[in-house]
């Protein structure tokens, strides 16, 4: 005997998504975070290990230069070696950068070490033989050192970079926003209104599988009464606005063009617009009426 389907309503017609929408609201919302904050770890933090080192690294970067690393003994000799005589400070400078840029081929964090983000000791990167500009910066600094010269960590939040008294290498930034120098930190405030730039930067060039995985995640965790048709315009919403910012952030060392600000910006927008599609479910009586959350 076939059995009768009875059609329910949009808004009824994911009650089979997660149990944890049947709690209440204020028990519910710390479940979703904590959940989502598990895959964000999953994702971008995957060796908790790493991500502790990386916070103790972030509390002294100073710690990190180290001209008498072990590890690092067969490239001074090798450096001294190779300069010429008599050199002015700067062009000092220009061959410890092409120096570490030979010796220590550019690599993205997620593929040297796994995670998102990693701000490793000299050893650490001569013992991998790759690093991004963090661990280049480290190895520069303490080349200079070695070498007898001033040098301290400046970054701008996409890019770190080596200052000396005889001015800069390894790839100056657009601002300087944090200076770890001898006397302590120093920050400049006006670094901050880079922050959105490099954040769409650092959106542009993680690995965009891993991103949607936390879309898909966010999304997941939204269903709730929503029907399917406004469940999949968020779900396009979300991954549409991740590309937007994608494009919009790509080209992070060129003068910000428009295009640029209005792809991240209408990237943003419809994260927003995802959201709200799915935390306001409108009453369906005629005459419309007031919205609630989800």
């Amino acid at each position: 005997m076939k059995e009768n389907v009875k059609t329910s309503k949009p808004q009824h017609a994911q009650r089979h998504v997660v149990l944890i929408n049947k709690l209440r609201w204020y028990l519910r919302w710390p479940c979703k975070w904590m959940i989502f904050a598990i895959v964000y770890m999953v994702v971008c933090f995957p060796y908790p290990s790493l991500l502790i080192r990386h916070f103790r690294h972030l509390s002294n970067p100073n710690a990190l230069i180290e001209p008498d690393a072990p590890a690092l003994q067969p490239w001074v000799a090798e450096l001294r070696e190779a300069l010429p005589a008599d050199l002015d400070p700067s062009e000092v400078l220009e061959h410890v950068e092409g120096f570490v840029i030979r010796h220590v081929p550019y690599q993205w964090d997620w593929i040297t070490w796994g995670v998102v983000d990693y701000l490793p000791t000299v050893t650490e990167v001569i013992e991998k033989g790759q690093e991004d500009c963090d661990g280049r910066a480290v190895v520069a600094a303490s080349l200079l050192r070695a070498l007898g010269y001033n040098a301290w960590l400046v970054t701008d939040f996409a890019h770190m970079w080596v200052a000396t008294d005889y001015g800069e290498t390894m790839g100056p930034g657009r601002i300087k926003t944090v200076e770890v120098t001898e006397e302590g930190v120093r920050f400049q405030w006006a670094g901050l209104f880079e922050l959105p730039r490099a954040t769409a930067y650092g959106v542009a060039v993680f690995p965009p599988e891993r991103e949607l995985i936390l879309v898909a995640a966010a999304w997941l965790l939204l269903l709730g009464g929503a029907g399917y048709a406004r469940s999949a315009t968020s779900l396009l919403l979300l991954v549409g606005g991740l590309f937007m910012i994608r494009y919009g952030g790509s080209d992070y060392w060129d003068p910000l063009l428009w295009t640029q600000v209005s792809a991240e910006l209408a990237g943003l927008a419809a994260m927003i617009a995802a959201f709200v599609v799915m935390f306001i479910r409108l009453r369906s009586s005629t005459g419309g009426g007031s919205g609630r959350l989800v």
